[in-house]
């Protein structure tokens, strides 16, 4: 069934600018179109109700993004037009992180509702809110008339439970900028950013409404096994809403970290049919006359068109040091492509300064962003948003993109022929040269720098060695250099826990704690051992591998060949990693004697974040990790491949 693409928008709350996304409802044709409907019903069309996703805060919101996104299309496919958000100081909105106060919040669902239902015509609401997002809805729908159904998907006990949970889960991020300790009560860290003293107050004194006056007639929650949610259930049925519980072990996997989050499909289904039966349950007394009806349907189909036929709005930032806009856009599919390489086209925000009409045009550079895992364009915690900001404000065209089947692109047609995961599926390459290729064409830029994290950076320096036209590479915290062959790359697998002995061994056994342990048979040494026969024989992987490459043989996947060829062909190749990432030994060993006389030359460059995890999550690492990355873009690459370096691919001799 081909189905409508979901559509990005622009709309305004408590004065701050949000992106949304639109999901059109969608009539059924079949069963197998519409596999959640109830005892085999067909839709003829849309349903008379609206639907409004409302999101948890900080981690929770950033990890359950893909679960949230299929639910909203699951929705759409079953006939309930579906609007999403994001929070004004969150995702794509015009927001510093972490700003927006409870009022805004409050604020921001009810403009959400109301742009809702001017899209789709109709005049009954739902919400759907996940975790503290579910509280916050159920204070929104009493300030309006027309939400009839609220879902609670994981709802919190209040906002001092969400508040306490955060708090414990965040602590060692809620450290003030002048490095003193922060008082145990003076804010949370909700990922990547810390609440202010105020805003974990009013949070915190957030309980569910009960005994007041209320359109709500029913409500679902969702929940694991042994959630306790007796107490929401009490405050909703004072409201006079009929309450309905349905649970499941696999929610626990909405809240995972973000590369293993998923929102489980019998919960989406439930969801779907839950919501369609209130669909099917209309009070008559409150249904609009019919020429309003008709007034309103006509209105919205118009606001669809225009959204539909229109290039996404501009976003217009003045705090970004300088006037910026940003959109978001699509890079179409290409018209032909290869059997098993995808054709989907693919979601980005473009940043860019804000320039008056008539201003010369100017060569500019490019720097497209890649995330980690299956976070999508604003990278973990959002870390790449105010990035972004900061260098179009400076002259840049900054794009943070989504490859292939992660946040907002579509899904590719076919799972990766190795069987890597979507966020290292191989096919990734083909996303970059796409994304540099409509940059110059598009934007007409020049030179091109490509940055990713984690998995990004893993893709980044895969389009560099396929011959992706690129003059820079940033790779940072990569935690693989080769190509994914249907093996896992998640960092807590064998082959991550490796590097780590590797890196580690030496230490270890110099660490006189460590003996005296032994010597009190308090260690295992059986496992000791064991470590010590890894190392050994991982040391002596590297050795050999040194010793051919000067003999000049071919290495399969070999990182030091890699390295002299891209470096050879004018790329500057820049590798940053927070303290002791293991990417770091990685890079070193894989790499061997050449890495390091390729080092000494200029050819690459290495640096270290201190005081930073693998994600950059806390403020003070934060902000090094800019200045660094600002460094490495001075001055900025000419927009052709500079002058070959010439290297040769023999080892030098490295003295200890």
């Amino acid at each position: 069934m081909s189905l409508a693409l979901p559509q990005p928008m622009l709309f305004d709350a408590a004065g701050h600018r949000c992106v949304g996304w639109w999901h059109a409802p969608q009539p059924g044709h079949a069963p197998a179109d519409a596999p959640a409907l109830p005892r085999g019903w067909i839709v003829p069309g849309p349903l008379p109700l609206t639907v409004v996703m409302v999101g948890s805060r900080g981690e929770e919101d950033l990890s359950a993004y893909d679960g949230q996104r299929q639910l909203a299309v699951a929705l759409a496919e079953g006939g309930l037009g579906t609007l999403r958000f994001d929070w004004p100081d969150g995702g794509d909105s015009s927001a510093p992180t972490g700003q927006a106060t409870l009022a805004e919040l409050l604020a921001t669902i009810d403009a959400a509702a109301t742009q809702a239902l001017a899209l789709s015509g109709g005049h009954r609401l739902a919400f759907v809110g996940l975790r503290v997002g579910a509280l916050l809805a159920a204070h929104a729908a009493l300030a309006r008339r027309d939400v009839e159904a609220l879902i609670g998907l994981l709802p919190v006990a209040g906002g001092r439970a969400f508040v306490r949970e955060q708090r414990m889960l965040g602590a060692a991020l809620a450290v003030p900028a002048d490095g003193g300790a922060a008082p145990a009560d003076a804010a949370v860290a909700l990922g990547g950013f810390v609440l202010s003293a105020a805003q974990v107050a009013e949070l915190a004194a957030l309980k569910w409404p009960a005994a007041a006056p209320s359109a709500l007639r029913a409500a679902l929650l969702l929940h694991r096994p042994g959630d306790v949610v007796a107490p929401v259930v009490g405050a909703l049925k004072q409201l006079g809403a009929s309450v309905g519980q349905w649970s499941h072990a696999e929610l626990a996997r909405a809240l995972a970290i973000a590369h293993q989050a998923s929102l489980a499909p019998p919960a989406i289904a439930e969801m779907v049919r839950w919501l369609q039966e209130r669909a099917g349950a209309a009070d008559p007394a409150s249904a609009p006359p019919p020429g309003a009806a008709l007034a309103s349907v006509a209105t919205a189909a118009l606001a669809v068109a225009r959204l539909a036929s229109a290039a996404a709005p501009w976003l217009h930032l003045q705090d970004a040091g300088g006037p910026v806009r940003e959109r978001v856009c699509r890079i179409p599919a290409p018209r032909r492509a290869a059997p098993g390489q995808g054709g989907a086209p693919l979601v980005g925000v473009l940043a860019e300064r804000d320039t008056p009409a008539g201003a010369p045009a100017e060569r500019r550079r490019a720097i497209l962003l890649l995330s980690s895992g299956r976070e999508r364009r604003v990278g973990p915690h959002r870390l790449w948003v105010p990035f972004a900001r900061e260098r179009a404000a400076r002259g840049d065209v900054v794009l943070r993109l989504d490859i292939g089947a992660i946040g907002d692109s579509e899904r590719r047609p076919s799972p990766d022929p190795h069987g890597a995961p979507a966020m290292y599926d191989a096919r990734a390459v083909d996303d970059v040269a796409r994304a540099v290729d409509w940059l110059r064409a598009e934007h007409g830029v020049g030179a091109v720098t490509v940055m990713g994290i984690c998995s990004g950076a893993h893709h980044a320096w895969r389009a560099a060695v396929a011959g992706v036209d690129l003059q820079q590479v940033v790779a940072i915290n990569p935690v693989d250099f080769r190509a994914a062959r249907g093996r896992s790359l998640d960092p807590r697998d064998q082959a991550f826990v490796q590097i780590g002995i590797a890196g580690d061994a030496g230490r270890s056994l110099l660490d006189p704690a460590r003996w005296r342990k032994l010597l009190a048979g308090r260690a295992q040494v059986r496992l000791i051992l064991g470590a010590l026969v890894a190392r050994l024989r991982h040391a002596l992987h590297l050795r050999l591998r040194d010793l051919a490459r000067g003999a000049g043989l071919r290495l399969r996947d070999d990182l030091a060949a890699e390295l002299v060829e891209v470096a050879g062909r004018g790329v500057a190749l820049d590798f940053v990693f927070s303290l002791r990432d293991p990417g770091a030994t990685l890079l070193r060993e894989e790499s061997g004697r050449t890495g390091a006389r390729l080092l000494r030359a200029g050819a690459i460059k290495v640096s270290e974040v201190a005081h930073a995890d693998h994600t950059f999550a806390g403020a003070a690492a934060r902000l090094e990790f800019y200045a660094r990355l600002d460094a490495l873009l001075q001055p900025p690459p000419a927009a052709q491949p500079s002058s070959p370096v010439a290297l040769s691919p023999q080892p030098a001799t490295v003295h200890p």
